[in-house]
């Protein structure tokens, strides 16, 4: 519905009154404006007056954004919702007063921006990533990669990586992983095939499998948040602007119409905090409310899950071997939100001679802290045993803290106990840190564990005990200089350590830094200086001195360019020296072209600017380069699933081009990369000369229809006129001031370089 003009309204209320416009007889039909609340809604609804009560479908209710129910066609008393109506009928409106429960919830989306944007289409390509490094010394030479190849297609990606070195003593290489990954962002699900990595949780242990995988992965939705969070609504009489406050910081303002709101996924950070909601009318009263809240990964919002299922054979001898594959094993995890303050989860495994199973539950202790408890228990050849841990986290400003202990009897085995690595007897860990304000940061962590030295069939052979503690201080001195202290001991082995340094920032990349250090008796002191390479073209540079109980110094160069990193150094430790040259980068095969760039971690496109060379390009407004001799330009580092904004410097476009868009919104799948094309099209403007048979210029006050595209122009002085963005052919219909008119046929002349015409034509 929209709102009628001024001069329908009349016959709305005529027409309204005719007998045959009623539903039944003894009704009548009526073509209201609305307002609700005393404010225009801007819409006409048809209402039913039956017995001189007023009524209307729920369908038509709906559309004036209430909440009723009941089928679309069903009659609905407007008594039952509104406390207090007011009918113009000369005027043909309606004023009705509703409570605001009868009004639709306003949902204020404060991460909707990814939502909005749609998966970018489907592309094919490939990717090869490379990382090489040369070094010699002592007479010997060596050459290694790391080398990871992937082809996608669509939501698949066939991905594979090894490692290489060859030297002097000779050459040995190893496959990595080889993985066919499907995902399906609608359903947050991914299927793998080839080799994975079992999931896991805080107790359980994850190893890896050549076989199958099918899990969830919240990854696929970077904007949604998965942990549970306040219920922030609220309700309005009048229009309003909510203020969204976390921590004291503003994240989110927005104006709201009458009635309920809700905001949902709030931007909020992890740890515990404070969280307000400010609702402000139109003669700025404002309402404040204020909620707690402890945001943590480890909680999962009501009603969302996760999953994971696998199969396949043990990986053994992982970067050693390339196909040493074990025992037959499979693996399931499962974790859901049953409230906002408590979050269930299960795991299980299964291999020849072994089962395991295990739940645990994470409490959220009224918006302050955390508790995870589990047990599990598992059967092998060996016999039964149990785990139990128990956690407590709280991670808070000015004080966090967090406490675990996983304590498993002698015969407690899983998967990777079975393949040579023993499940630890108990492990303890606690970790404190305090914010000191100006006084700096204090933080502490302590840990001990006894693990079996040996396992076999026939049982374990003797404990590893370790027990550590580390301290560390930091405080910021002045503006950029800071310092740091850092101190550990090692109880059962007798060790200890500690070093004191202060790290001073030069300029924008330049670093500078000292360091004295006591390592188990050894005493070294440390200078060091550094510039980094951040953007293409940086050209930085590493130095380090180590004086002491033993002598390291270390110089190297490192280059980024737009095909690569590279890097050279020489080292000498002692009497022994060595040098060393570095390539990183990769080798992008998509849109008919081979693009040489760093390292692809992940999501990349390829900028096409309708063929056009030297064109600047900006990744969410910063400058990332300009494009090549085919009008092409790789971006790297976007953003998976995530909107990404690419935009092209129109400055730098010939005056004869004109695009239809100068910025983009991609939304690229993870590891793959998508085709971004501004098309670009030829100026056909056309300054015109008309003139009419015998040899005169029209007259001025003259227009011009372009017949086949509608394009009207006037005509000025000397018969002058302008049209742009003509057809192949144009018939140009002109009108005279006298009312004649007169006939032409333009056809534009085919410039290779498009751009402005002078045109004489005789118009007939």
């Amino acid at each position: 519905m929209r709102r009628p003009p001024l001069w329908l309204l009349p016959l709305i209320l005529l027409l309204s009154c005719l007998p045959g416009w009623a539903a039944e007889p003894g009704d009548e039909l009526l073509l209201l404006e609305v307002a609700i609340n005393g404010r225009d809604t801007n819409l006409v609804a048809q209402f039913t007056r039956r017995q001189r009560e007023l009524y209307a479908s729920a369908a038509e209710l709906r559309s004036l954004n209430l909440r009723v129910d009941g089928g679309d066609d069903e009659l609905i008393a407007i008594r039952a919702l509104a406390s207090r109506i007011q009918l113009d009928e000369a005027a043909a409106k309606v004023n009705l007063e509703i409570a605001p429960r009868f009004m639709n919830i306003t949902d204020i989306e404060a991460n909707s921006a990814a939502a909005r944007v749609p998966l970018s289409p489907a592309a094919q390509g490939a990717v090869l990533n490379y990382d090489l490094l040369a070094s010699s010394g002592q007479g010997q030479h060596a050459l290694g990669g790391l080398f990871d190849a992937r082809w996608f297609s669509g939501s698949a990606v066939v991905s594979s990586s090894a490692l290489g070195y060859t030297g002097n003593s000779g050459g040995v290489s190893a496959r990595l992983e080889s993985t066919l990954t499907y995902s399906q962002p609608a359903s947050l699900t991914r299927y793998r095939l080839g080799d994975v990595i079992n999931s896991s949780l805080a107790w359980s242990r994850s190893v890896r499998l050549g076989g199958f995988q099918y899990a969830s992965d919240f990854n696929l939705r970077p904007d949604l948040v998965r942990f549970p969070t306040p219920s922030l609504g609220g309700e309005t009489v009048v229009p309003s602007t909510v203020d969204l406050f976390v921590n004291g910081v503003r994240q989110l303002s927005q104006p709201v119409p009458p009635g309920p709101f809700e905001i949902r996924q709030p931007p909020i950070a992890s740890g515990a905090g404070q969280i307000a909601v400010a609702v402000t009318d139109e003669l700025g009263r404002q309402t404040l409310r204020t909620v707690n809240f402890y945001a943590t990964d480890r909680l999962l919002k009501p009603g969302l899950s996760s999953y994971s299922a696998e199969g396949g054979w043990v990986r053994r001898h992982y970067g050693l071997r390339s196909n040493d594959y074990g025992q037959f094993a499979l693996s399931g995890t499962a974790r859901h939100g049953v409230s906002d303050w408590l979050t269930l989860e299960g795991h299980a495994e299964a291999m020849h001679g072994l089962k395991l199973g295990g739940g645990g539950a994470v409490f959220n202790l009224g918006n302050r802290a955390v508790l995870a408890s589990a047990l599990s228990a598992s059967n092998a050849a060996s016999g039964s045993g149990q785990q139990f841990s128990l956690a407590i986290e709280r991670n808070a400003d000015p004080l966090s803290l967090s406490l675990s202990r996983t304590q498993a009897t002698r015969d407690y085995q899983d998967i990777g106990a079975l393949q040579g690595a023993p499940v630890s007897r108990s492990a303890t860990v606690a970790t404190l840190g305090m914010n000191l304000g100006s006084a700096g940061s204090l933080s502490m962590a302590y840990a001990r564990s006894k693990s079996p030295l040996l396992f076999t069939d026939l049982g374990t052979t003797g404990l590893a005990d370790s027990e550590t503690l580390t301290l560390t201080y930091f405080k910021s001195l002045g503006s950029t200089a800071s310092m740091y202290l850092t101190g550990y001991r090692d109880f059962r082995n007798s060790g200890y350590g500690a070093s004191v340094g202060i790290i001073i920032p030069l300029g924008g990349r330049d670093v500078v830094g000292a360091s004295m250090n006591n390592n188990n008796g050894q005493r070294t002191a440390t200078l060091q200086a550094s510039r980094s390479t951040v953007a293409i073209g940086d050209l930085g540079w590493q130095l380090q001195d180590t004086e002491g109980s033993y002598q390291q110094r270390l110089a190297q160069l490192n280059y980024k360019s737009r095909v690569g990193s590279f890097s050279a150094g020489v080292s000498q430790g002692g009497t022994i020296s060595s040098q060393r040259l570095g390539a990183r980068g990769a080798l992008a095969f998509m849109d008919g072209g081979v693009f040489a760039s760093d390292w692809i971690d992940d999501s990349f496109a390829v900028v096409n600017a309708s063929g056009v060379k030297n064109v600047g390009i900006y990744n969410e407004n910063r400058y990332a380069g300009r494009t090549d001799d085919n009008g092409q330009l790789l971006l790297t580092d976007l953003r998976a699933y995530d909107v990404n904004k690419i935009s092209v410097d129109v400055l730098d476009l010939p005056l004869t081009l004109q695009l239809d868009q100068s910025d983009q919104y991609v939304k690229p799948r993870d590891r793959s990369g998508v085709i971004v094309h501004f098309n670009a099209r030829r100026a056909s403007d056309v300054t015109l000369t008309l003139k009419d048979a015998a040899g005169n210029y029209l007259p001025i006050g003259a227009s011009i229809r372009v017949r086949e595209t509608g394009l009207e122009a006037p005509v000025g002085y000397d018969g002058v006129s302008y049209l742009q963005e003509l057809a192949p052919l144009n018939t140009l219909d002109v009108l005279l001031p006298s009312g004649d008119q007169c006939h032409a046929t333009l056809v534009p002349p085919v410039r290779s370089e498009g751009g402005m015409a002078n045109e004489v034509v005789v118009c007939r």
